[in-house]
């Protein structure tokens, strides 16, 4: 079961061409892992579009000077198809696992459009035309996940972009077919006699949050640039000329700093090292928002959190 201890800093939804100087953001976010010297770093989609004035941008990214993992996010094929955003950010699969440490962790892929019985890859924004049909894994994947977990003895941490604790529905955006999923993880504690998968993580929902099914805590990683709100609470943030840059800017509540964290595996425990912030304008109370989404409270931070498991 392990006995040493790493750290990762993990970071989602930065959302490069819809945010102001994010990659300052990045450059923060980078900068701070390298100075702590994490065991990796991890980033949880809606990262950039593969476009070629984004490559200082990925440039940011590369700086650090350990290994480093992608996961794909909805968002990442709204300009282009799922190999072109692959090669443009260096990614050899689409779902993979590795190893760290005493650890064993594993990166999924929810972008997938399932139609008349077939699973789509999300590419040109095609997953707006089909809001019905959204965010599920495929059953090779799920295959694949059952005997991946099956051959390690490792603790277990889940990465994804949607959240795998629940399925899509209007209130919470996760995956069509969690049941399946966390069938699996739930076979998979029992074989092992021990709890293998302590943890799942997304980003997508730019929430921050924590809920325990099956004594596996899946745990929302916010946004490190805003909370979408939606055209019923726009307002302005920023100059006009930076409003006209980044449209999306008035129906979102921007985070003043950047949001990341810092997490520590040990026996036992997760550590969570969050950051806290502000918001651009008026906060989305201010705004007539409800302040809250697929059972979180909405906020501008990352909570510091201890989880025994």
């Amino acid at each position: 079961m392990g006995n040493d201890k790493i750290k990762f800093g993990v970071m989602a939804d930065i959302h490069q061409d819809f945010m102001y100087r994010a990659e300052e953001r990045l450059q923060q976010f980078i900068d701070r892992m390298n100075e702590e010297n994490v065991d990796f770093i991890i980033q949880l989609g809606d990262f950039c579009f593969p476009y070629p004035q984004n490559k200082p941008f990925v440039a940011q990214w590369e700086r650090f000077t350990g290994p480093k993992y992608h996961v794909l996010g909805n968002h990442d094929m709204d300009k282009c198809d799922k190999k072109t955003i692959m090669e443009y950010l260096g990614m050899e699969r689409n779902y993979y696992s590795f190893d760290s440490g005493d650890y064993h962790f594993v990166v999924l892929d929810a972008n997938y459009l399932l139609l008349e019985g077939s699973c789509v890859d999300y590419e040109h924004g095609n997953y707006h035309k089909h809001p019905d049909a959204i965010s599920n894994l495929t059953e090779e994947q799920l295959e694949w996940l059952r005997e991946d977990l099956a051959a390690t003895n490792k603790t277990t941490i889940l990465f994804s972009h949607q959240n795998l604790e629940s399925p899509y529905n209007d209130f919470n955006y996760g995956i069509k077919n969690s049941d399946k999923l966390r069938a699996i993880l739930r076979e998979a504690n029992e074989q092992a006699g021990f709890r293998k998968v302590i943890a799942c993580l997304n980003g997508h929902n730019h929430l921050d949050g924590v809920k325990v099914i099956d004594d596996i805590y899946f745990i929302h990683i916010n946004s490190m640039s805003y909370f979408y709100m939606g055209k019923d609470y726009a307002a302005t943030r920023y100059s006009d000329e930076v409003m006209k840059a980044y449209p999306l800017l008035a129906n979102t509540a921007p985070y003043e700093d950047a949001l990341y964290a810092i997490v520590t595996l040990e026996p036992g425990k997760i550590s969570i090292e969050g950051r806290e912030s502000g918001y651009v304008g008026p906060d989305p109370v201010a705004c007539g928002h409800r302040n809250h989404a697929g059972g979180h409270v909405v906020t501008a931070r990352i909570s510091d959190r201890k989880l025994l498991y």
